[in-house]
Parts: structure tokens; C-alpha cells; sequence
């Protein structure tokens, strides 16, 4: 598959995943890229309109600017709150992971970037013992890997990083979200931490977002901007002037 892609994934559930691709996204396009965002299985869907709706797949179809359609872009959508696996085999379904795969192809053939967005941690299922870091591995995109500034995060952000790297995957940088608008002293000393733990992957934090800023991708976009340095964000976005 063609590389012109990033794939985000997570340390965990509910870390900053769809902030980070829908800001990503944004910035992207902003900076001429034709890009768009892919989540290819989102769960823990709520019912609108009598359909299930994709809250995240959303975020990212707006912050994709409408350049696909929001079923391109949300194509698996579940209720339940789990794993993918288990989501699907709640209502008797199934996800097949060629399925995916020939999706994010189709996906990528047409746009100049995309981003893909993983559901929970690298180790959940997404069909029987086909886990999120498998799709990782045969999609072939460079991994941004998403935590939060919470204790444990070294613990669990280290573990995927090795993880990542025995299966041959690049490991394109670490972004820390901050989910509260104070920190204690162990969240604040995590970033400069993990710098010296894994010397080799450039690690930024995305400071406290409001409510108002996490709907927004050109908000999300803008802090994104911020946070990292230029030529970071362009290596993530295979961007050359």
C-alpha cells in the first residue's frame, strides 16, 4: 500500500485519537494536501434518527472537509461499547479485515494523505485474533501514537512503542493529551520523561482542549500547530515545500 498516510493509534481508549486526526487532518489540507481522515471501525455508537451515528467518524468527515462521504469515512459502526470484535459479535456480525483493507486502499488511491484512525489500544481484536496492531502492519503506514497524561502513561506508551517496533512498524512520533485544565507534578514531568526514555520518537504534548475546542478541527488544527515544530509536522505529513 501506498505510504502517503499516518496512522494513529492509541495507548488506550478515549486518549485523544480523534482529536489528533481531525486537528492532523485539518492542518493538512490547510497546508494544500488533499488529505482525509479514515475510521474504519468506531463502536460505542449512539442511535440518531433511528441509525447508528459515528461521533468520531464526524469529526473527522468534517474535518475532511466533506472530500469523501461520512460511510467512507465511519464505514463499520457498532453500539456497543468494546473491542471491535466483540462489538460485531454482540449483533451477530462480523468485520472482515480484507474488507479494510481494500477500503483504505480505495481511500488512499484518491487522496494526496490519509490518515487513519485505530479504535482502542493496539491489542484489541478486530476479527477473532486479527488485532489493531496486525491492520498496522499490513496497511504499512507510520504509526503517531496517542496517550494520556494520566499515571501510567510511560508504563503503557512504552509497551506500544516496543510493541510497534518488533513488528517493523515506524513510529513517527508520540503526542500526550492533557485531559484537565490543571495537572499534577507527575503529568507534568511525563513529557520531558518519555524524551528520555525513547530518545529516538519525537514527543509533543497537546495541552487541556474546551469543549468548544474539541468540535472544532480548525481549533483542533491550530493547537495542533502549536504544539509541534514545522518540520515535525511535515515529516508526519510526508509535506515538502
Amino acid at each position: 500500500m501506498s505510504r502517503k498516510g499516518l496512522f494513529i493509534a492509541g495507548t488506550d481508549t478515549g486518549v485523544g485519537k480523534t482529536l489528533v486526526a481531525a486537528g492532523l487532518t485539518r492542518l493538512a489540507r490547510k497546508m494544500g494536501l488533499n488529505a482525509v481522515a479514515v475510521k474504519p471501525v468506531e463502536t460505542g455508537c449512539p442511535i440518531k434518527n433511528g441509525e447508528l451515528f459515528p461521533e468520531d467518524g464526524r469529526l473527522l468527515w468534517e474535518a475532511s472537509e466533506n472530500a469523501i462521504t461520512l460511510d467512507e469515512c465511519a464505514p463499520y459502526r457498532f453500539a456497543f461499547p468494546a473491542a471491535p470484535f466483540r462489538a460485531a459479535a454482540v449483533v451477530g456480525a462480523q468485520i472482515f479485515p480484507k474488507e479494510i483493507r481494500d477500503h483504505i486502499h480505495q481511500i488512499a488511491e484518491q487522496a494526496d494523505f490519509t490518515i487513519v484512525e485505530g479504535a482502542g489500544g493496539l491489542m484489541v481484536p478486530i476479527h477473532e485474533h486479527y488485532l489493531m496492531i496486525d491492520l498496522i502492519g499490513d496497511i504499512g503506514f507510520p504509526v503517531l501514537l496517542t496517550a494520556r497524561s494520566k499515571l501510567g502513561t510511560l508504563n503503557h506508551t512504552m509497551l506500544s512503542v516496543e510493541a510497534l517496533k518488533r513488528r517493523g512498524a515506524t513510529v513517527a512520533g508520540i503526542t500526550i493529551s492533557f485531559s484537565e485544565p490543571r495537572s499534577g507534578p507527575e503529568e507534568e514531568f511525563v513529557v520531558g520523561d518519555m524524551r528520555r526514555l525513547i530518545p529516538d520518537v519525537p514527543v509533543h504534548a497537546i495541552r487541556y482542549l474546551a469543549q468548544e475546542d474539541k468540535a472544532n478541527p480548525d481549533r483542533l488544527a491550530a493547537r495542533l500547530d502549536e504544539a509541534v515544530p514545522k518540520d515535525i509536522l511535515r515529516n508526519w505529513l510526508r509535506f515538502m515545500d
